[in-house]
Order: C-alpha cells, then sequence, then structure tokens
C-alpha cells in the first residue's frame, strides 16, 4: 500500500460491527520501495478490512477489488483463483475489429453481469469480434460514477467481481473478445479519499494543469506508445505510401478546425488529474500501470480502452509509453496479445457527425469534402507495439496493438467517462427514421476503421419488424466485412454525383453507393466507379455485382445501370 506522507499504517479487521476493530499495524517496505508499506501476514478470502493513516478513520484499499457494502465501506479480500475455459482462447485481431458495446445497466433489464451474459451467443451471432464493455468500477448508486469509483472493483449491484470473470470466460467461450473501458477520469474525485493516502490528484479545485498545445499534446502522448527501439511497424504493410490530406473543415456541431494528419488530444479538460508528472507521481502511475495489469491477468479481458485526454502529462517518460511498455512486456510474458484503443472527447464521433451532416442535408460540397478527407484518418490507424529483440521477435501473436481512429454509433457515446462532452453525432439517437439508421451502418460497418456499434443501430434483442431488418442488416454488412478483411488496409475513394445527392466508396474489390437524396437514382457504374487514373489492378465497373442492399426489391442492377432508392445504401463487389 502507497502512502508516502504517513507516519503510521494500520490494517482494520472488523470482525464484529459493534466492537473494536482488530489492528495490524504496516511496515515500510524500504528504500528500494520508497513511501510503501506491507504486511507479515496475509488475510483470508471473504475478509473485510480497510486503512487507518495516523490514527485516522477506517478507509478502503485504495485498489479495492471487492466492495458489497459500498465504496465508503470496508474492502472485501477477493481470490482472484477462478476455474477458466478458455485456456486454448486466441483473440481474433481487434485492429480492425467490429465490436457490440455492453453497457451492464442498461443492456438487460435486470442489469447485472450475468444477465448480459445469457446474451453473449446472441451477440456471436451478429458476426462481430468483440465486446466493448462500458465501466464496471464500482460507485456510490446516490451520486453515479461521475462522482468517484474505485478503478480496481467491480460494482456490486452488477455482480461484483467473480460475475466479470464469469462474463469474460462465456464471451470467449463463444469467440468473442472483451474489451474494457477504464474510467480514469472518474478515479480521482474528493468523494473516494485518495488524498488521504498521499499526492494521487493534481489540479484541484477544478483548476488545470498547463498543458501543451493541442497538436504537440496529442503527439507527444501517442508517441508516447511507441517501444523505445524504433519504429514500430504498420500490422499489415501497405503497397505504397498513403498521402493524408489536411485543410480547412466545415463546423461539427460547436467546433469548427482542421481534419488533423494525426490523432490529436484535447487538453482543455478541466478537474482532478490523476497525478502522472508532478511531486510524488510514482505512487500514482504504479496505481494505473498495476489496475491494467489487474484486468488483464485476473479478468482475461483482451483490452483496455484509453481515454487519452485523462492521461496526459510532461514528464520525460509519459504514462502513455509507460503503459504501453508493460502491456507489451506482460503480453510477452503470456503469450497473449492484447489491444490497447484510444479514444476520448471528439475522436470516435468524427465519422458519424459528418454522416449526420450528410443525411441531414444532401448536396453539400463541403460535407464530401469533409468525408474525403476523414477517409484518410478512418483508414485503419494501428501501431502494431512489440519488443525489438531477436529471442523474442518471432512471437507474432504476443505483445500489443495500439488502435487509433476508432468510430462509435452514437448510444456507444453515452457511457464512456468523456459522456458528458457535447458530441453532435448523438443527433442521430433522434432521428426515428430506420431508412437512415441503415445507411449509417451501412457506412461505418465498410468504411473499415475499429468500430463499436450500439443496439439503436443494430439491435441484439429485436423488438419490432423493424429492428428485425437491422439486426439481419447488421450481420449481411458485417459478414461482407469480415469477406474483404485483407483488403481493410487499402485506402478508401469517396466521389460523387455532379449535384452530390449520391455518394459512392470504394476500396479495393468493394463500393458501396448512398443515395442521400429524396428521389429515386439510376446510375452508370461505367463513370461512377471507373479506375482512377494510374491505378494499378483497380477492377472495372463491368466485374461489380450487386452484394446487399436494404431495400433489395427496389435496388436493382440492370446492365450498367443502377437504380438505389432515396436515402438508402446498395453494397456492390467486384468479382475476379
Amino acid at each position: 500500500m502507497w502512502a508516502p506522507r504517513a507516519r503510521i499504517i494500520e490494517v482494520l479487521v472488523p470482525y464484529d460491527p459493534y466492537e473494536e476493530p482488530e489492528h495490524m499495524p504496516l511496515r515500510l517496505v524500504g528504500a528500494g520501495e520508497p513511501g510503501y508499506w506491507g504486511a507479515d501476514s496475509v488475510l483470508g478470502h471473504g475478509t473485510d478490512y480497510g486503512y487507518s493513516v495516523d490514527g485516522g478513520p477506517l478507509l478502503p484499499d485504495p485498489r479495492s477489488v471487492w466492495l458489497p457494502q459500498g465504496i465508503h465501506g470496508p474492502t472485501r479480500v477477493f481470490d482472484p483463483a477462478f476455474d477458466w475455459s478458455d485456456g486454448t482462447w486466441s483473440p481474433p485481431d481487434l485492429t480492425t475489429s467490429v465490436l457490440m458495446h455492453v453497457d451492464t445497466e442498461t443492456f438487460t433489464p435486470e442489469g447485472t453481469l450475468d444477465a448480459a451474459t445469457e446474451l453473449l451467443p446472441t451477440v456471436a451471432e451478429l458476426g462481430v469480434h468483440g465486446v466493448e464493455l462500458a465501466p464496471v468500477a464500482a460507485f456510490d448508486p446516490a451520486l453515479g460514477p461521475a462522482r468517484g469509483v474505485r478503478l480496481y472493483s467491480v460494482h456490486e449491484p452488477y455482480g461484483g467481481p467473480r460475475a466479470l470473470q464469469r462474463f469474460v470466460d462465456a464471451a470467449h467461450a463463444v469467440g468473442l473478445a472483451v474489451v474494457l473501458d477504464i474510467p480514469y477520469r472518474w478515479a480521482v474525485a474528493d468523494e473516494l479519499g485518495l488524498e488521504a493516502y498521499g499526492p494521487y490528484l493534481t489540479g484541484g479545485g477544478g483548476r488545470p494543469r498547463a498543458q501543451r498545445s493541442g497538436g504537440d499534446a496529442g503527439e507527444h502522448a501517442l508517441q508516447a506508445m511507441r517501444p523505445r527501439t524504433g519504429q514500430v511497424p504498420l500490422d499489415r504493410p501497405r503497397t505504397g505510401p498513403i498521402q493524408l490530406r489536411t485543410g480547412q473543415v466545415p463546423t461539427i456541431g460547436t467546433r469548427a478546425g482542421k481534419v488533423p494528419s494525426s490523432p490529436t488530444v484535447r487538453t482543455d479538460y478541466v478537474g482532478d488529474r490523476i497525478n502522472l508528472d508532478g511531486s510524488g507521481s510514482r505512487g500514482p502511475r504504479d496505481f494505473l500501470v498495476d489496475d491494467a495489469r489487474h484486468w488483464l491477468r485476473e479478468y482475461h479481458v483482451d483490452g483496455l480502452v484509453l481515454d487519452v485526454d485523462a492521461l496526459v502529462d510532461r514528464s520525460p517518460t509519459p504514462f502513455l509509453g509507460e503503459l504501453a511498455d508493460y502491456v507489451v512486456g506482460m503480453g510477452e510474458q503470456l503469450e497473449r496479445r492484447f489491444s490497447l484503443l484510444v479514444d476520448g472527447p471528439g475522436r470516435s464521433d468524427r465519422l458519424t457527425t459528418i454522416l449526420l451532416r450528410i443525411l441531414s442535408g444532401p448536396g453539400k460540397a463541403e460535407d464530401i469534402q469533409a468525408l474525403q478527407m476523414l477517409a484518410d484518418l478512418v483508414h485503419p490507424s494501428v501501431r502494431r507495439a512489440s519488443r525489438q529483440n531477436g529471442g523474442r521477435r518471432n512471437r507474432v501473436r504476443a505483445g500489443a496493438s495500439v488502435v487509433e481512429d476508432i468510430t462509435r454509433l452514437p448510444a456507444a457515446q453515452l457511457t464512456v467517462p468523456w459522456a458528458g462532452e457535447e458530441s453532435p453525432a448523438t443527433a442521430l439517437l433522434g432521428v426515428d427514421d430506420v431508412d437512415i439508421r441503415a445507411s449509417v451502418l451501412a457506412t461505418v460497418i465498410l468504411a473499415g476503421n475499429p468500430l463499436v456499434l450500439d443496439t439503436v443501430h443494430a439491435p441484439v434483442v429485436p423488438r419490432n419488424q423493424n429492428e428485425q431488418r437491422l439486426a439481419r442488416w447488421a450481420h449481411e454488412l458485417i459478414a461482407i466485412r469480415r469477406a474483404i478483411a485483407e483488403e481493410l488496409d487499402l485506402p478508401l475513394e469517396v466521389r460523387s454525383t455532379a449535384d452530390r445527392s449520391v455518394i459512392a466508396v470504394l476500396r479495393g474489390s468493394l463500393a458501396f453507393v448512398l443515395n442521400t437524396g429524396h428521389g429515386l437514382a439510376a446510375l452508370r457504374l461505367g463513370s461512377l466507379l471507373r479506375p482512377a487514373e494510374g491505378a494499378i489492378r483497380a477492377p472495372l465497373p463491368a466485374a461489380f455485382k450487386l452484394a446487399a442492399a436494404w431495400e433489395p426489391g427496389a435496388t436493382r442492377l440492370v446492365g450498367d445501370t443502377l437504380t438505389v432508392p432515396p436515402r438508402m445504401t446498395a453494397v456492390l463487389r467486384a468479382e475476379t
């Protein structure tokens, strides 16, 4: 236990609520681990305990795993031993994955992990690669998670830590990876009392630290996730250089600016942060690294979603780099492949925001331009993190992948730690139009970047005919995406008709056509899908066949003419 300023640390074991708890003093570990206290005995599974700092009242362990009496009650010892059945499990490649967002509280009427576990076979039938599990850390139900969570714990009303182990084991049994959101920005609330132990926080009272300017801070943070020994190779080599185009784009919601040529991290976050670069920051950094180890080792999760906006720091060794290096080493040690997914405010809603603009008011040249510029960014951005030493170089499946440029559908934005940030894309949730939802679904699935679905656009338990159609449509689109998996590293090309009412997106042997207008569109494939000048081995228009359509009865390909109903999508594949 880390408490660098304390004079005395005692473990309090309240065997009887009506009697004084047993006091067990801790000792300083030594100069090799400054500020850390250790015990000479071990408490058994199920024992309640807490800490007293300098004679103060019982406080929960900052690393509490099991809190059956709530986040302010005593910690209960949890033995992580579990009868796992996933010994042969090998996770899918999450760098171009499709995940289903699962918020435990709203995913089922019961609001528990065990109830969500019962639906995992149905989720797997959609064809997704895994689930993104919204934060499960324990919080005060009267205040909500934004007022403080115990980062290592699993909320008792969700079923506690054992229920999460059952959930992950069951997910692996049906072929689903599990990626867990870590709510770093909720872990530093004053209500948690972490400052009684040591300098866990910085920027108290809502006073943010001075940070680098946006672009510099973002590159600084994400560059840090590359190994120290050299450039991280791309997950799959590209056949040639990809030219990223940058420039001014129209205002998206309340913000306007440039489409960056590399991901950025916002630094205008106001509020307490975990102390990653101030005096005494070694303890908080260890706290977060051990938290990652805790989820990856004890719960067998396959990846973590990192809210990078809450983790930007100014230290010579940025924390994100330290965390990535640790996860790489752990993956090599366990011979498992982990993924670190980078996300935060203003990142994963870019594609859906532009789609909302296009579908709401077709025919605007600036929106087509914005979509083309964003197409360069949604091209899968992956850094394969691995240690460059000969003894481990051949462990292809070990290590970690750092995955950027995620797209998440709007309802999957509502329970992430930065959910309070304004996202224009959430306006899509108010569009009760099944045709528009189907078009959004087709575009985000076939765009190719890592994707998080929501149950609004891809229902897991359909309640009516429209939701049944959406579920079948999602399954069909994901199957097409899986079939062209080897082409997902190719760049996207966005085209439009002269009046900009029809958009065509091409990649390799795939093309999908979106009619954003209000009338039937009759299109000549010879001109719409003509290979770009200088293109090598691009399929000819005559090779494309209709592969899927939201309204198959009204969508036809006769000869060279494709007919697409208004506000609907057609998917074409070239036959080789």
